[in-house]
Order: structure tokens, then C-alpha cells, then sequence
């Protein structure tokens, strides 16, 4: 797995975890000094950013601002070190280090939140709560995961495009997958000829995605998954600890969670077809911790495996990569029969969210949010927690 050289040194863990005059610090929000005018550059640089990101999306040519992600990583980090205890800043060192680091970055990012809130939540970490409730208080992790059924939080691409492994100059990323399962989804639709050539397509970049996937050690490919298991874990423990503090009211923190164990276990299902997997179970593959524990889960392998070729499917994860593998089989095998199709379709949906399901099953806004109602389930864009912004002040 490729690392960035510039990873949160322990000096500066301990300060951001350490209290500032025994308390959460300072608000930067109602500040007028230091704090106020570094928390707005981190506002302001992070957006900059993230035009910068879009505009060379879109084949534009970014203006050159002088920013990177590093400087924003270090005015974060300094931020919480000497000003205030704060989910916002928090947020943007998340995005910060997902680029600069790729999964490792993440899996710090996500230790170091976790502990901060687990120290200093009870403390009256910001933001505080104000007229719209408890919710102010966590807006910044629902606006990294996304809360709408329409609408991805900010860490949702970062995560997609982080590099998982490295062979011969390609990334294996998981961006291309998702795009392959959208191509495969979108061969449903259409004439016939068109079905098979969007098949045959997406057939193509699945292939392409193993073959890569095999070229990369696979120490390193369980490595990146180790990373993903930690901050997953991780990302699951800040999320758990506010819920009990908060509920009935939570932060939006689905689709994040859901987006890292899909990722996980995608790369599980690479690594059990790796070469290298023929050489007997590792350690990792033994272990029987799980993310949703709030430990760092297995490695989806060799031993995984063995249980579902002896009929025997313990975990839903079992169940849904022998489903998986079944449809493997009947496109490579028997490519005019519509099982396999259908089994991607059975396994892709299984792993959407509740939301995700709905929004695709029932497109039209208005109906879907009374379907909620009728079963007694308030609608998600009847809670605020989709923004992406972190909850600041408009500009």
C-alpha cells in the first residue's frame, strides 16, 4: 500500500487529546481573536480545496491558490492542539488525511476522533448546542457521512478514490468498482443488444479491477484492509459513544460506516483470489473480531471461505460472498442466462442502506416520505443532518 511521508506525530496526538486549561478550550465561532480568525482559514481553505478537487474533475485547470491538503491537515491540528476541543476541525483533518495518506491517513484520522470525543464529549465538545438542538452538536461527523438518501457526506469520494494498492504504475482504487457495479446495474435497461454490450462492459472492468488486484502483494493488500478495519472500528466507536449520549436524536453516520465495510470487503474478495492465498490461512484471517463490535475486523479469506465450501454460513458476510460467487459462476459459465444478473442484483441491493433501498425503489420524494410515515419511521429529509458543510455560517 502507498504511504505519504506526513502521518500525526504522537507530540502533537498527545496535545490534541490533552485539555486546554483543564476544559474543551475555547469556541472559535465567538472568537474575535486567534481562534476565531484560524477557524475561518480553515473553513475558507477547505472549500478552496474542494473547488480546486472539482474543477479538475471536470478537465478544468484548477486556479493555483498555493493550498494543499497538508496545510489544511496542519492548521486543523494546531487548531485543536491550542484553541478548542472541536468536532469541525476534527471533520476537516479527516478529509485531510484520507488524501494525504490514503487508508493509514484514515485510520489514524478516525483513532485520534474517537478518542477526542470519548474525552472530551462530557466536557462540552464543540459545537456547542444551540436553538436546533443536540443535533448542532455532531452536524460535523453527519456531514462527512452524509445523511440524505440523495446526498453523499464529504468523506464519501475521498474514501472511493484513496489508493488500496499500487502494480505497474495502476491504483487499485475503489472509485473503479463502484463505477463497474453502475455500468452493470445500468445493463438492465435498454434493448437487448444494449444489455449485452453494457454486460460485456462491465464484465471487462471487473476483470480488469482481479487482475490488477493480483499483481499487487498480497501483504500489502491486507495491510490497506487492516487500515480500512481500524478506521471502520473506529469511525463505529465515536459514532457509538455519541448515540448512547444523544439518543433518540443520532448523528447520520450510515453511509460512511456502510461505504468502509463495503470497501473492506471487497478487498477481502480480492485477497482470497490472490495467488499468494494458496499458501494456507495468516493470522488476520483467523481473527474473529468485527468492526461492528468496535474491534478491527477479520480479513475476509481462505478460512471465510473453507466454512461456506463446507455448507456452513455463519455471518451475513458468508452468506452474501457466496451469493456473489454464485453469480461469478453463472455469467463466466452460462452468459445468456439471466441467474447471474440477477444474483449481482440480489447481492448489490442487500449492501444499500435501508434509505438507499427506498430512494431506488421508490424515486418519487413526496411518496417515499410517506411510505416512512405510514410505518412510523420519520423521513430522513425531515432531519437536518445531510449537510456537508460542518454546520458553518454561510459566506
Amino acid at each position: 500500500m502507498a504511504q505519504g511521508a506526513w502521518l500525526i506525530d504522537e507530540e502533537t496526538r498527545q496535545a490534541i487529546l490533552a485539555p486546554i486549561d483543564d476544559s474543551v478550550g475555547i469556541d472559535g465561532r465567538e472568537d474575535e481573536g486567534d481562534a476565531g480568525e484560524l477557524l475561518r482559514d480553515i473553513r475558507s481553505q477547505r472549500k478552496a480545496l474542494i473547488r480546486q478537487e472539482q474543477a479538475a474533475a471536470m478537465g478544468e485547470s484548477p486556479a493555483d491558490e498555493g493550498l494543499d491538503w497538508d496545510g489544511l491537515s496542519t492548521q486543523a491540528q494546531d487548531y485543536l492542539s491550542r484553541f478548542g476541543k472541536d468536532l469541525e476541525p476534527m471533520a476537516a483533518l479527516l478529509e485531510a488525511q484520507v488524501r494525504i495518506d490514503g487508508p493509514l491517513g484514515l485510520a489514524e484520522a478516525m483513532t485520534l476522533l474517537a478518542d477526542l470525543v470519548e474525552a472530551f464529549w462530557d466536557r462540552g465538545l464543540y459545537p456547542a448546542e444551540d436553538e436546533d438542538g443536540v443535533e448542532t452538536r455532531f452536524q460535523p461527523l453527519s456531514g462527512v457521512s452524509g445523511g440524505s438518501s440523495d446526498r453523499d457526506g464529504a468523506l464519501i469520494q475521498p474514501v472511493r478514490r484513496m489508493e488500496l494498492g499500487r502494480a505497474g504504475g495502476e491504483s487499485l482504487r475503489y472509485l473503479d468498482k463502484v463505477k463497474a457495479d453502475m455500468l452493470m446495474a445500468s445493463a438492465q435497461i435498454g434493448s437487448p443488444d444494449q444489455k449485452a454490450a453494457k454486460t460485456d462492459e462491465a464484465d471487462a472492468a471487473y476483470r480488469m479491477l482481479e487482475a490488477l488486484a493480483r499483481r499487487i502483494s498480497r501483504a500489502d493488500l491486507e495491510g490497506t484492509a487492516q487500515a480500512l478495519g481500524e478506521a471502520e472500528a473506529s469511525w463505529r466507536r465515536a459514532i457509538g459513544f455519541i448515540s448512547e449520549q444523544t439518543k433518540p436524536r443520532f448523528p447520520a453516520a450510515s453511509k460512511l460506516s456502510d461505504e468502509l465495510q463495503a470497501i473492506r470487503e471487497w478487498l477481502g474478495s480480492l485477497i482470497a483470489k490472490s495467488p499468494e492465498a494458496a499458501g494456507g490461512r495468516d493470522s488476520a484471517n483467523e481473527s474473529a473480531a468485527t468492526a461492528e463490535a468496535g474491534e478491527s475486523p477479520a480479513l475476509d479469506g481462505q478460512a471465510d471461505s473453507a466454512a461456506m465450501l463446507s455448507g456452513r454460513i455463519g455471518r451475513r458476510e458468508d452468506a452474501l460472498r457466496a451469493v456473489s460467487m454464485a453469480a461469478d459462476y453463472f455469467v463466466t459459465h452460462e452468459p445468456l442466462s439471466p441467474i447471474g444478473q440477477t444474483l449481482r442484483e440480489v447481492d448489490r441491493r442487500a449492501r444499500m442502506s435501508l434509505h438507499d433501498y427506498l430512494a431506488e425503489l421508490i424515486p418519487d420524494e413526496s411518496a417515499r416520505d410517506d411510505f416512512y410515515w405510514r410505518s412510523g419511521i420519520r423521513p430522513p429529509s425531515q432531519q437536518a443532518y445531510g449537510d456537508t458543510s460542518y454546520g458553518e455560517e454561510s459566506e
